[in-house]
């Protein structure tokens, strides 16, 4: 019983966590992402916060995002997506390393983003 209550305690905790933001010098980025052999493209750019915004190959907004305070916030009315939110989590790190290349599994899927 006491493990079933710590499990839901550490999802709720979870589920409220913020993420610190690295300070990068930035105005736009563009990415393609592959993900599972379907390609995307992902925007970024930075004023009072990171915007992230992702397309699937028709042009479609697949999520509209921006970072501020550590919180994400849909700028669109598109469904929740936390694969989305860990995805531009990760756009971030290959940008704080300067990397032009990553290949990475997020949640049992394959992606690779590529900075173009």
């Amino acid at each position: 019983m006491q493990k079933i209550i710590l499990i839901i305690l550490a999802s709720i905790f979870l589920g409220c966590a913020k993420y610190q933001a690295p300070n990068l010098n930035i105005t736009q980025k563009r990415f393609s992402v592959n993900i599972d052999g379907a390609i995307y493209l992902l925007y970024i750019s930075k004023n009072d916060g990171y915007y992230f915004a992702l397309f699937d190959p028709f042009g479609a907004p697949q999520s509209s995002k921006v970072l501020k305070n550590g919180t994400f916030k849909s700028t669109k009315f598109l469904p929740r997506n936390s694969f989305y939110d860990q995805l531009f989590i990760e756009s971030l790190d290959i940008l704080q390393k300067n990397l032009k290349v990553k290949e990475f599994i997020l949640d049992n899927k394959k992606i690779r983003m590529v900075e173009i």
